[in-house]
């Protein structure tokens, strides 16, 4: 699958997992939209017909007795409160209706049945009273229509018992499905924004991560190593497998480039060596006197060809030398090294050239200092000779110079101090690439072919170490170096 469509894919699954909640929300909003439509139209509208029932009983009960009252003295008023009688009952029976058609007809049902009957005994009642049987007619309305009112009025109260009922059932309703649409969203939620995270989680570890180690291996390639460690899959069917197969195939290339520059090198700087030895044989025969009597002039002239002989030579070996250990040809003698006889020597062979150059130059050993160490003297005393050189190269007279040993967990320190120039920060980070010299102003280039710092680093790096710089600029130099107490087994072999 392509990162396209792996892209689009996550993203849309995303899209889904937090529309969901989105929807269960819209689903429960309309749940308790529905309910408020009930409290409004069935509850509302139900109290409101109760209320408008009880009223106009109350005026069909009163306009009945005044017509009743009226009818003897006075029969015009009396037929005026008969026709008002006549209007109050429609509205008890729109009232009725209303009732049965917002929902609530079987609770009405025993209302309805007991106004059809107070319907008729409110007929009887105007009969007696227009027929001019008012005795009657009063009394009628004392055993009959009175109790009927009354009959009528305690029915509508279980009507509103089931209006009062609906209402707190619809309110308990709509409580919990707000409830439960507040759990169940924010669980949804949650849950969604979990998925969310792991989907992004894979998205970043199937998209980021190649990247971030093909970006590594780009910075270890950058640095001179050829053999980076990319943990990228080069077998996957997508567009960053192919970036993993191209940089594999960069990597290769490179490296069989860089072995076969370090062959080049090594065979180059071997041929080189045999004219150069012819060359120094001629000079030495020729400054003995072998061939004829020689000048003056002629001396100084062989000897400078035999300077620059020499000079050439030993940059042909340090050629030859950080060739074979770039190559991985690199080979240590290894053997153990009594470390105290090891650095006082070391040491011995710097003390003309301090009182020459009146340097205080000392060497502090720490008492708990291991007695032996496992490694190649040859190549150790050549880094520390070479880092001793230029701390008297660059150290000016009545400065100290210290070497300087000390334990290390599993291993050694040793350190080279000086009081010298120091190196400037901008070029601390390059001086053990090859060929780099330090220039300043307290100090011109100096003469020398910038190999020995790096070559330096490949020995101690053969034997398993480690070598850094501290410098401070017009204050010194410190050079340390830290060993373990036996090289690895491929240094070894």
């Amino acid at each position: 699958m392509s990162l396209r469509k792996r892209i689009v894919l996550s993203l849309a699954l995303i899209s889904c997992i937090l529309v969901a909640p989105a929807i269960y929300g819209v689903w429960s909003l309309r749940a308790l939209q529905g309910v408020a439509q009930s409290l409004r139209v069935r509850d509302a509208e139900g109290s409101l017909a109760l209320g408008r029932l009880q009223t106009a009983l109350g005026e069909v009960e009163f306009s009945v007795r005044t017509s009743l009252a009226l009818q003897a003295l006075f029969p015009q008023e009396a037929a005026d409160a008969r026709s008002q009688t006549r209007a109050t009952v429609d509205t008890v029976d729109l009232a009725l209706q209303r009732l049965s058609t917002v929902g609530y007809g079987r609770q009405a049902q025993p209302t309805a049945q007991r106004w059809a009957e107070l319907k008729q005994a409110i007929a009887r009642a105007d009969s007696l009273a227009i027929a001019g049987q008012f005795e009657q007619a009063d009394t009628f309305r004392a055993r009959v229509l009175e109790p009927g009112f009354a009959a009528v009025n305690q029915t509508l109260n279980p009507v509103g018992q089931a209006i009062d009922q609906g209402s707190k059932a619809q309110v308990e309703r709509a409580r919990d499905i707000a409830t439960q649409a507040v759990t169940t969203t924010g669980l949804a939620l949650a849950a969604a924004l979990a998925l969310t995270v792991l989907i992004g989680g894979w998205l970043t570890r199937t998209l980021l991560r190649p990247i971030h180690e093909l970006r590594r291996g780009m910075a270890v390639v950058a640095e001179g190593d050829f053999t980076p460690d990319v943990r990228v899959n080069s077998r996957r069917e997508d567009e960053l497998g192919d970036l993993a197969r191209s940089f594999d195939s960069m990597t290769r290339q490179l490296s069989e480039l860089d072995r076969l520059k370090a062959e080049f090198v090594s065979v180059a700087s071997h041929e080189i060596k045999t004219p150069l030895s012819v060359i120094r044989g001629y000079t030495a025969l020729l400054l003995d006197g072998i061939y004829g009597q020689v000048s003056e002039p002629q001396k100084k002239t062989l000897a400078s060809i035999s300077d620059q002989t020499d000079r050439l030579t030993r940059l042909v070996q340090r050629l030859l030398d950080i060739s074979r250990f770039e190559a991985g040809g690199g080979r240590l003698e290894l053997r153990e090294i009594p470390l105290r006889f090891f650095l006082n020597d070391l040491a011995h062979g710097f003390d003309a050239l301090a009182i020459q150059n009146r340097i205080d130059f000392a060497m502090e050993i720490a008492e708990d200092l291991p007695e032996s160490t496992i490694g190649d003297p040859d190549r150790l005393n050549e880094v520390l000779g070479n880092l001793l050189s230029n701390a008297f190269k660059f150290t000016p007279q009545g400065g100290k110079i210290r070497l300087v040993a000390m334990p290390a967990p599993d291993g050694m320190v040793i350190e080279v101090r000086d009081t010298g120039i120091g190196i400037p920060p901008d070029k601390l980070p390059k001086i053990f690439e090859k060929f780099f010299q330090v220039e300043n102003e307290a100090q011109p280039r100096s003469v020398g072919s910038g190999l020995g710092l790096a070559i330096a680093q490949e020995i101690v790096e053969a034997h398993g170490g480690t070598i850094t710089a501290e410098s401070q600029v017009g204050r010194g130099t410190t050079f340390r170096v830290i060993l373990p107490l036996r090289p690895p087994v491929a240094s070894a072999a």
